[in-house]
């Protein structure tokens, strides 16, 4: 083999050696890291739509527009959500229904040290998280938190929202508002 085709040989397998080198490098995003910084809310009243998969309604108050859901294979946890005025058909929801409902949900962000904040006076706040910060996307303004039962969600958020102070580990305090829409499945 003369030089030459030595070194056509070698720049050619240098880029896919570098390419796996940096591939093996690769680690995916975890949310139990501890955040940098000083505890602190980093921002509140984030607002997003988050559309579920699926629930089954156990009761309906269409005076006081609220339905009570629970998801299936969510044990015995229910959950009461306030119905939007531009839900369709909602006097004809009853239990039992299998709804996909969409809701709109309000984020707190908060740079914790075990689950506390600081507050006035050298006191401690508790604060009870409801999911984690598992990566931030700044570029597509992407919020991915994963929950406690390790389930993931995306939120896409507006630009107001502080993504550039967040990073994995930050708690998140979810708080639903209201079904904007919801439709039945079988």
């Amino acid at each position: 083999m003369s030089t030459t085709t030595l070194h056509r040989a070698i720049a050619r397998a240098l880029p896919v050696s570098a390419s796996l080198a940096l591939v093996a490098c690769w680690t995916a995003p975890v949310a139990n890291v501890q955040p940098k910084g000083e505890p602190r809310l980093i921002q509140s009243g984030i607002s997003v739509e988050s559309p579920k998969d699926s629930a089954i309604v156990h009761s309906v108050d269409t005076a006081a527009r609220t339905v009570e859901v629970s998801t299936p294979g969510g044990g015995t946890e229910v959950a009461t959500y306030t119905v939007g005025p531009k839900v369709k058909d909602f006097d004809r929801l009853k239990a039992g229904d299998k709804i996909k409902p969409t809701l709109t949900e309000e984020l707190a962000v908060y740079s914790l040290r075990d689950g506390k904040l600081p507050g006035p006076n050298g006191s401690t706040e508790t604060i009870a998280s409801s999911a984690k910060v598992l990566s931030v996307d700044t570029s597509y303004r992407l919020l991915t938190v994963e929950y406690p039962n390790k389930e993931k969600e995306t939120f896409k958020v507006s630009r107001e929202v502080k993504l550039d102070q967040m990073e994995a580990g930050d708690d998140v305090v979810i708080r639903p508002i209201q079904v904007i829409s919801l439709s039945r499945w079988l």
